[in-house]
């Protein structure tokens, strides 16, 4: 396998996505992975629900076991949705020298990944690309990547990138320090189209009341919104309080009083 493309000097700019270019962007349906157990299969396969991808590298003994074993226990915190049933997580190897064989023993002894989220039936795939470029895979959704000959280790942003039921991107989330509610709703937020067409008001309103600060990098109140429908609700009260009144006040006369 060819050796990765060595830079000595760290660009900064290289943990950066432009999102206002990606978000929206749709995977290709047809490109092959290869999971830790050595089966092939094509990423359209794992669209029709929200998709959690987590671009690592094998060899890593930094940020990538960590992202995977701070994802792996904050999922357990989300309640609301179940992997697999609801969601599923791929992690994908942006080292064109990795193997089936580096993706499983990355998982036995790094990620701590625990084994009922595994496989198929856990939701969770630890892949290779198949087929294809990795650089382009991976600028797909807009994740830069350079090795250091300084660090001896590759440089690249460490970001959950969220993807709709049909592959495209719909919400970034950077850090290795995670947040369950903030998963929790940047899977409604991936799931919007299929929340928004069903009876699940509840999910509907928390998306609504909820706005994504890309300066802060998390979820806050859309008080902007809640302000507008205060505004709506007051007014609409005192044209009510109006109403009454005024009826009261024709019925007063009608009655000679």
């Amino acid at each position: 396998m060819s050796e990765p493309s060595k830079q000595s000097v760290a660009d900064p700019s290289v943990l950066q996505i432009d999102e206002s270019r990606y978000l929206g962007n749709r995977l290709r349906a047809e490109t092959v992975l290869t999971d830790e157990q050595g089966k092939d299969f094509r990423i359209g396969e794992l669209l029709g629900k929200p998709l959690i991808l987590l671009l690592s590298y094998y060899g890593c003994d930094g940020t990538c076991p960590t992202m995977n074993r701070e994802l792996a226990g904050v999922l357990a915190k989300v309640e609301r949705f179940k992997l697999g049933k609801d969601y599923r997580v791929l992690t994908v190897s942006f080292d064109a020298r990795d193997t089936p064989e580096l993706a499983s023993k990355f998982l036995a002894q790094a990620a701590g990944v625990p084994e009922s989220l595994k496989s198929v039936d856990g939701g969770w795939r630890h892949t290779i690309v198949k087929t294809g470029d990795v650089n382009g895979f991976a600028g797909e959704v807009g994740f830069r990547f350079f090795w250091s000959d300084a660090a001896k280790a590759f440089m690249h942003p460490n970001v959950l990138v969220f993807l709709t039921p049909e592959g495209r991107v719909a919400r970034y989330i950077y850090g290795t320090r995670m947040d369950a509610e903030a998963i929790r709703l940047a899977l409604i937020d991936a799931d919007w189209e299929r929340i928004s067409s069903t009876t699940a008001v509840f999910d509907m309103m928390t998306g609504a009341c909820y706005s994504y600060n890309y300066a802060e990098g998390r979820y806050q109140l859309n008080y902007s919104l809640l302000a507008g429908v205060g505004s709506l609700v007051f007014g609409v009260s005192l044209m009510g309080l109006g109403a009454l009144l005024y009826r009261r006040k024709m019925k007063r006369r009608t009655q000679g009083i």
